[in-house]
């Protein structure tokens, strides 16, 4: 059984998020890919340590930095000779910046990918990364079905950043949300 740690003492809302990843990027110097590779791979960390006997990991991604993080954990997956498929929701071919490097890597080592379909992906543990913290309306059509999908599949739930679907500035559902067993942030 994983060791609870215990609530941080302050919450970040989604602007003062955004204004960390700023600092860490202008005045720290940390490039964009660094710190999603350094989010990807403290979430393999993290779903390794949870559940070390999965073989097989289905990353649900979105169109988003969110999906670049998936990808990160995607590639981690890899390395450690998992069986991993990422779902892609939105069009992943629109992926910019760190988040297309990433897709691009993964891929690159021989990743797969699929267009959501609606199905229940055949995995043991699912990837939460569709959204993240700037969701600021509430989901609809495949959006909406790929988190009921997740949430109805019997499978534990990674959430990377947030549970798809919550408010990150007030915790509020955006018309569904993501069940997660854990969530790396």
């Amino acid at each position: 059984m994983p060791v609870m740690q215990p609530f941080p003492q302050e919450l970040y809302n989604a602007a003062q998020s955004r204004e960390l990843d700023r600092r860490a990027m202008e005045e720290q110097g940390i490039p964009a890919a660094e710190l999603m590779r350094r989010a990807g791979e403290a979430a393999w960390r993290v779903l390794r340590g949870r559940w070390p006997q999965v073989r097989h990991i289905a990353v649900v991604a979105g169109a988003g930095n969110n999906a670049g993080d998936g990808y990160v954990v995607a590639a981690g997956a890899l390395r450690d000779r998992r069986q991993v498929t990422v779902v892609n929701v939105g069009d992943a071919t629109r992926l910019s910046g760190a988040a297309a490097d990433a897709r691009k890597q993964y891929l690159e080592a021989g990743g797969r990918e699929q267009v959501f379909s609606g199905a229940s992906p055949a995995a043991e543990v699912l990837v939460d990364a569709l959204l993240g913290t700037g969701l600021d309306r509430p989901l609809q059509g495949d959006w909406a079905e790929a988190v009921r999908v997740m949430n109805a599949c019997g499978k534990p739930v990674l959430a990377l950043d947030i549970p798809s679907g919550l408010n990150a500035d007030t915790g509020a559902i955006m018309g569904v949300a993501v069940h997660a067993a854990a969530t790396v942030t």
